[in-house]
């Protein structure tokens, strides 16, 4: 028949080999002591900082199932940060000279932990020799990551400012060309650009140079045409009857080496020599107008080459100028967003220097040394346990 199990037989078996427990025990202790004395003393101070809570954005798309939730954790996109040599260098930078016991960078991140807290606050902890140095690392640390913030968020206003200068140049170049079309040619100085007239035959020039000839040239083709159609006139009239010499009362033929009351005198004395005259005449001012037509026609060309060319200075020049407005409002949107953006994050507990070592943690260290010792020491007296009933059972058989 089966005894029940009672556990008192193996607890007597244990404790007669108690030393195989305690001596276990005692090492581990002596080996802790020693590892936590020869451990150098280390001071960890906590800074606390706080990130804007999690953002949600909205993203609506042409259909209702297709609408996005995008969560933004400002916590998880800056403490990063906190872990790059640019923002040690910066924290050490404001600790120069304050530190009593030097540090680099790579130390700095060595020995910088970050952990997240309630709500959207997280720990800068930092480890140090002096408990006033963790102090000072810590908050230099927490100063420096909204800085850090700014430059990564705010934009990069050298370069910027860069762009500026570039695009600042090249409008000054194209309104340079702007300047020396308008002396060469008279366009684009401002004005309506249409030629007024005043009274008689008065014209007042708003115009370019080429315009104002254009306009002066087809002002005497209209004037050449007005005094060809009265003699053609006249020389109909003189066909039929008498010529209407009245018709010819007009200042375009004095250029012609004839004046109107010649022509009058010449049609009651000769009509024959009046029709001569007047031929001839008429195919002078036939000649003379193809002439102003041509010149014209050239002017027109120039005019319209002209026209264009400004209109491509004008548009190329617009462009720079754009860029340069642009560029200018952006430089004072990045030096304002780096305020913006750097004061999301803030300190809301600066780091004191500690009190007591951070390092060597002795009840730590004591306390897994007694846990290691007992779990070898029971583990050696149950293998001996073990071994004593094998050798009985072999030396019995």
């Amino acid at each position: 028949m089966d005894q029940p199990f009672t556990p008192q037989p193996y607890v007597q078996l244990l404790v007669r080999r108690w030393p195989l427990i305690v001596i276990p025990v005692v090492v581990a202790l002596v080996v802790a002591v020693a590892l936590s004395l020869l451990m150098p003393v280390r001071y960890t101070a906590r800074a606390v900082a706080i990130a804007p809570n999690e953002q949600l954005a909205w993203k609506w798309e042409s259909k209702l199932s297709d609408v996005v939730d995008t969560r933004f954790d400002w916590r998880a996109e800056v403490t990063p940060l906190l872990t790059t040599a640019g923002v040690a260098q910066r924290a050490l930078a404001k600790v120069q000279g304050q530190l009593a016991h030097p540090i680099d960078a790579r130390q700095l991140l060595a020995a910088t932990r970050v952990r997240n807290g309630d709500g959207s606050l997280f720990d800068i902890s930092v480890t140090a020799a002096d408990p006033n140095d963790a102090a000072l690392l810590a908050n230099a640390l927490a100063a420096s990551l909204p800085e850090a913030v700014s430059e990564l968020y705010g934009g990069d206003l050298a370069s910027n400012q860069k762009a500026l200068d570039a695009a600042t140049i090249e409008y000054n170049k194209q309104d340079k060309i702007l300047l020396d079309f308008r002396s060469r040619t008279g366009m684009g100085i401002g004005w309506g650009g249409d030629l007024a007239s005043g009274s008689g035959n008065e014209l007042f020039g708003a115009q370019s140079v080429v315009k104002q000839e254009l306009t002066l040239k087809n002002s005497m083709r209209a004037s050449l045409e007005n005094a060809l159609d009265r003699i053609d006139m006249v020389l109909q009239s003189a066909k039929t009857g008498a010529p209407a010499v009245t018709l010819l009362d007009i200042p375009d033929l004095t250029t012609y080496g004839v004046t109107y009351d010649e022509l009058r005198q010449l049609a009651q004395s000769d009509p024959q020599a009046l029709i001569a005259r007047l031929e001839t005449i008429r195919g002078q001012m036939t000649k003379d107008l193809e002439t102003l037509t041509e010149n014209a026609l050239a002017l027109q060309q120039v005019e319209s080459g002209n026209q264009q060319e400004l209109d491509n200075i004008l548009q190329e020049r617009g462009v720079w100028l754009e860029s340069v407005t642009a560029l200018e409002r952006r430089g004072v949107e990045l030096q304002m967003k780096p305020i913006v953006e750097g004061s999301r994050v803030r300190t809301v507990d600066a780091a004191q220097p500690p009190s007591k070592p951070s390092q060597p943690r002795w009840a730590l260290n004591l306390g897994v040394a007694l846990v290691a010792g007992l779990f070898l020491g029971l583990l050696l007296a149950v293998a001996s346990i073990y071994l004593d009933r094998g050798s009985k059972g072999g030396a019995g058989s």
